[in-house]
């Protein structure tokens, strides 16, 4: 049977292991294929937008994340995940709203997905904002 200390040192190795990878997923590239899109975003109070991965494919762009609770509390996710697409000379090439999904009752986050009949030139940028109402 194993001490708590070779318990406590596996447990410790695991969690470096899943640390490390949990940062090379974050530096996955936004998009597939073509130059990167830059994405900026803003949560209401107490929520914040992450895993965020754009995909633009010919003639449409798939926007996809999660909606997080900054407080340890579980339960609905309120507002809406609104997208909008960019272009290089400020004018909006499309724009589209969702409600974040939960993926169970005990999920602290949930997630969203909005897909948009546009491509996007270069220069553009995706803009996500998470709205309370």
């Amino acid at each position: 049977m194993k001490s708590n200390r070779q318990m406590t040192a596996i447990a410790a190795v695991l969690a470096g292991a899943m640390s490390l990878g949990g940062t090379a997923c974050a530096g996955q590239p936004t998009t597939a294929g073509g130059a990167e899109l830059p994405v900026q975003t803003s949560a209401a109070s107490h929520f914040e937008i992450t895993r965020v991965r754009v995909q633009q494919n010919a003639d449409t762009m798939s926007i996809s994340g999660d909606v997080a609770n900054q407080l340890p509390l579980r339960g609905m996710i309120p507002g809406h995940v609104e997208a909008r697409v960019i272009g290089p000379d400020g004018a909006t090439l499309a724009t589209d709203s969702t409600d974040p999904m939960k993926r169970n009752r005990q999920a602290r986050s949930a997630h969203f997905y909005i897909r948009l009949p546009v491509s996007a030139p270069a220069g553009s940028r995706v803009e996500i904002t998470h709205k309370l109402g």
